[in-house]
């Protein structure tokens, strides 16, 4: 095999690997990313970013096992880099699991439009380490163990503190009609 040969075929390895990591992985990042930066287009550059860096810099750092708090932990990084930056942080709390059967309804749609918008600026009224919690655990799927892990706290002290960042955010959507 020549040399040639050899390279074409790490290149290879490396292009299959990067693309089943990017499919596994790649909608949670970026709907973590969107949760905090709240534009389309900047999360999806962020994702896109998040994936160049974990096989960039990042690479002699991976940890063996479940790899996406880490995708996670290195997304955060980057939209906390974006908010310094002067990038406006905004959160997305819904997402939508189930796709109905039917055409929804022009009024359903409107009410989900409706409630997204509400749930973004009551958002904004709860605080940074608030926010954060919120899009770990509902924009990025991550459990306890993982948000606990990337935030530098206890499986308890995160599954507390996001159960108290949820309880604000309900309170404060009661209180608006």
């Amino acid at each position: 095999m020549s040399g040639s040969q050899a390279a074409s075929g790490v290149e290879s390895a490396f292009s299959a690997e990067f693309a089943e990591l990017y499919r596994e992985h790649a909608a949670h990042v970026q709907r973590f990313c969107l949760s905090q930066v709240g534009d389309a287009g900047v999360a999806e550059d962020l994702t896109h970013e998040t994936f160049l860096r974990a096989f960039g810099v990042e690479a002699g750092r991976r940890p063996s096992g479940d790899l996406r708090p880490w995708l996670i932990r290195i997304a955060r990084n980057l939209c906390v880099d974006q908010h310094r930056r002067g990038g406006r942080m905004r959160r997305l709390l819904t997402r939508l699991r189930s796709t109905p059967a039917a055409a929804p309804s022009v009024e359903l749609v409107a009410e989900e439009r409706e409630l997204l918008r509400r749930v973004q600026i009551e958002l904004q009224q709860l605080r940074r380490r608030e926010r954060e919690l919120i899009g770990l655990r509902v924009a990025a799927d991550l459990s306890y163990r993982d948000i606990g892990a990337i935030l530098g706290i206890s499986e308890d002290a995160a599954k507390v503190a996001t159960h108290r960042a949820l309880t604000r955010l309900r309170a404060h959507l009661e209180e608006t009609p």
